[in-house]
């Protein structure tokens, strides 16, 4: 199983103004190639694939700015977003209320304010650098200290203010285990997760979200000061990416803490299956009231499974989600 391992490079790190070209130099090349693709599009001739693009590309400057390995990998990453906006667009043709709205054309990242996301894979990696404990990327100075002996890939990923820093490396997952131990999920608002099970020993347990609920209202509400305080023409300022960089932090350092604790709890009492509640299209449909709605909509539960269902895997727990009406009705007493 693949895992990451996070660092946050703020905009007072010394390796900030560094990285923050790198992701400018990214945009320059992921521009280059919306560009031809879109061109393509609007004379009615297929989207281009990354070898294609490569060719059109390679002699570039924006393609030599950058490694050739993380330059590829730029146009790969526009290759599968034109493919991905054209099976959305055929699936909305066939179901469009399926959908929110109909899907939009890829457009550029902005000329100046714009970042795009760096790659670069195990070939762009110094060999020499990670056994002395280091990650230093191809084609730069930049190094960071890790405690991993096996990398398979380095993504540095545009934040508000700032950039993350992912190492993404390989653990393998334990066997699953037998029997017919079963655990139960149910997400929510108040309480973030009611677990139950179908074992009589296991006590019924809720875990507070009423934190989440608290975090999301302050941030809120300081939002909506910090917005109406901008001038007429001003979308976003420093503060507010920092406010929300630091809110964003809060709910995913709340979310693994609370992934842990459940998965922790079900291991100590030999769970083989986890199956967790969740309706497809529950946030836009909706209705408990406009602040509760609110405070609903802004807690990631979609992020919270998938913690749940990672760490799950790597302990021998198989994870299932199924419609919320079924675990609603399961508990220790079935």
């Amino acid at each position: 199983m693949k895992l990451v391992q996070k660092h946050l490079i703020k905009f007072n790190h010394k390796n900030y103004s560094v990285i923050d070209k790198l992701g400018f130099l990214s945009k320059n090349l992921y521009n280059c190639a919306v560009y031809l693709n879109r061109q393509v599009f609007f004379s009615h001739q297929p989207f281009l694939t990354m070898t294609e693009l490569h060719h059109a590309l390679k002699m570039s400057p924006d393609y030599q700015a950058l490694p050739a390995k993380v330059s590829q990998l730029v146009l790969k990453q526009v290759e599968k977003t034109f493919k991905s906006y054209q099976k959305a667009k055929e699936q909305y043709k066939k179901s469009p209320d399926k959908f929110t709205g109909e899907p939009k054309l890829p457009r550029y990242k902005d000329k100046e304010k714009g970042r795009n996301v760096l790659t670069y894979n195990y070939q762009a990696i110094s060999k020499k650098a990670l056994k002395q404990g280091l990650i230093k990327l191809s084609g730069t100075n930049l190094e960071f200290k890790t405690n991993l002996k096996e990398v398979l890939e380095v993504r540095i990923i545009p934040k508000l203010g700032a950039y993350c820093l992912e190492i993404v490396y390989e653990q393998p997952s334990s066997s699953s285990q037998e029997g017919e131990r079963y655990a139960f999920i149910d997400l929510g608002l108040n309480n973030l997760a009611a677990v139950t099970s179908n074992i009589p020993e296991f006590q019924p347990t809720l875990v507070c979200g009423k934190a989440l609920k608290s975090c999301n209202q302050k941030y809120n509400k300081t939002l909506a000061k910090l917005k109406s305080e901008l001038p007429s023409l001003q979308k976003t300022s420093k503060r507010i990416q920092g406010l929300t960089l630091k809110r964003n932090c809060q709910v995913d350092y709340y979310l693994h803490t609370a992934s842990k604790y459940i998965i922790d709890k079900l291991l100590a009492h030999q769970i083989n299956l986890l199956v967790i509640g969740h309706n497809q299209g529950w946030k836009q449909n909706i209705n408990i009231g406009d602040r509760n709605n609110q405070s609903f909509v802004n807690i990631p539960h979609s992020r919270f499974i998938e913690q749940l269902t990672y760490k799950a895997n790597l302990v021998g727990i198989e994870v299932q989600t199924t419609n919320e009406s079924y675990t609603s009705k399961c508990s220790f007493l079935d």
